[in-house]
């Protein structure tokens, strides 16, 4: 790399301190140019203590950027890509794009004319998700029919389904439900727990595409931070099926192979790096690298920089990695579930992004 990938910010949330984050613990990968922020005086304290360069106007933030993130609320994310759009700035934003139908109908319109708009969809790009779907592209599972996704909410979810099933489009029947259960408290972004059986909602949606595949949306976001609920994902093919990390595969008539993704650490035992992700590994075959090994990050911000590093090449390349049609798509998608879970009927969506080409 000849030179860091420099971009802007707009906005000045949590989500907006990860980039930032990202950007001082791999200053020879990511340089921050500087950050719209409405109010100045209110976020002071983030400016200095980032040593942000403040712009008064997006044109002249992107003047000093390979592009600018859009990190700002779900209320006032769909107006502000409507605004970048008009003046053909690259943008990566957050998630979700849109938070309601009606921005939906709005971005619509504006993914059907090919903005320079890319979304951070972090989780395919999750370690551990990445190497699954490197696992998918051997061929070696088959033809992949199946998968059960119980690791991420509604469009982040549906994301991981629509990548692990080669699926594109809207057109879906949807079958859901909304089920309760127990569940003891668990502290939370710096709320003690109370000593108490809360009680927590549970989704689960059944989806069948087109072509027969199919696949289990299930999650509670007590998984998002409790100890006490944990992810699972389960991948069929025709071959054999990924179920979490352990794999299982047809390789003769009488002969099945078991392998596990394990993860290759530094900074363990007798090593004296930094302790962080190295690679991801099924057998003899590598299925992720860290691209940023040299910093020791979640696997969450790994996601995220990878995010920054997809931009970077579309704005380089023009290959689309993750446009705003697919982030609407899955939106879509989980704006049909919400639908199914409060009607209680199946719903069925059609090719809607298609539909005005």
């Amino acid at each position: 790399m000849n030179r860091p990938i420099t971009f802007g910010i707009i906005g000045s949330g949590w989500r907006a301190e990860m980039y930032l984050k990202l950007a001082e613990l791999l200053p020879q990968q990511f340089q921050v140019s500087g950050a719209l922020i409405r109010n100045p005086a209110k976020y002071g304290q983030l400016i200095a203590k980032h040593m942000l360069t403040v712009y008064r106007s997006v044109e002249q933030l992107a003047a000093e950027s390979d592009f600018v993130v859009l990190a700002v609320s779900k209320s006032a994310a769909a107006s502000l890509l409507m605004e970048l759009a008009a003046v053909n700035i690259p943008v990566l934003a957050e998630t979700p794009t849109a938070s309601t139908p009606a921005e939906y109908e709005l971005l619509r319109s504006l993914a059907l004319s090919s903005p320079r708009i890319q979304v951070a969809e972090q989780y395919p790009l999750l370690p551990h998700h990445q190497a699954r779907t490197a696992y998918i592209r051997t061929g070696e599972l088959g033809q992949v029919g199946h998968v059960q996704v119980s690791v991420a909410h509604g469009y982040h979810g549906i994301s991981l389904i629509r990548k692990w099933l080669s699926v594109t489009g809207t057109a879906c029947e949807i079958t859901a439900r909304r089920v309760e259960l127990p569940i003891m408290d668990f502290s939370y972004r710096g709320r003690a727990a109370e000593e108490t059986l809360k009680t927590e909602q549970q989704d689960i949606a059944i989806m069948v595409f087109p072509s027969g595949q199919s696949a289990v949306l299930d999650f509670t976001r007590s998984q998002y931070f409790s100890p006490l609920r944990s992810n699972r994902v389960l991948i069929r093919g025709s071959h054999g099926e990924i179920r979490d990390n352990a794999i299982i595969r047809r390789i003769g008539p009488e002969e099945t192979e078991y392998l596990d993704i394990i993860r290759v650490q530094s900074g363990q035992e007798g090593s004296l790096d930094s302790l962080g992700l190295c690679e991801l590994r099924a057998g003899q075959r590598r299925l992720f690298r860290n691209p940023f090994a040299a910093a020791p990050l979640s696997d969450e911000e790994i996601g995220i920089g990878q995010a920054l590093l997809h931009m970077a090449d579309y704005v380089n390349t023009g290959v689309s990695s993750y446009a705003l049609a697919d982030a609407l798509t899955d939106v879509r998608l989980a704006f049909a579930v919400d639908e199914a879970i409060a009607s209680g009927s199946t719903v069925t969506v059609g090719e809607e992004l298609e539909a005005e080409e």
